[in-house]
């Protein structure tokens, strides 16, 4: 009625990554923010999210 557990041999096999294999995607406009006096800010995916946080930052202090 009860089978006992049985050990089965596996190999893994190392794949190449994927990440090797893709070409960079050309950055895509992510946000665009227009200024009053008529200056953009353009912000595209793939930003680092330290220099996104400082430049809201700036952003931010600005508007004060």
């Amino acid at each position: 009625m009860h089978k006992p557990n049985e050990i089965i041999p596996i190999q893994l096999i190392e794949e190449v990554k994927s990440a090797d294999k893709k070409t960079p995607r050309p950055a895509r406009l992510a946000v665009r923010l227009r200024h009053k006096d008529g200056s953009e800010v353009l912000i595209y995916n793939g930003i680092n999210q330290y220099i996104l946080q400082t430049v809201l930052k700036e952003l931010n202090t600005d508007a004060s």
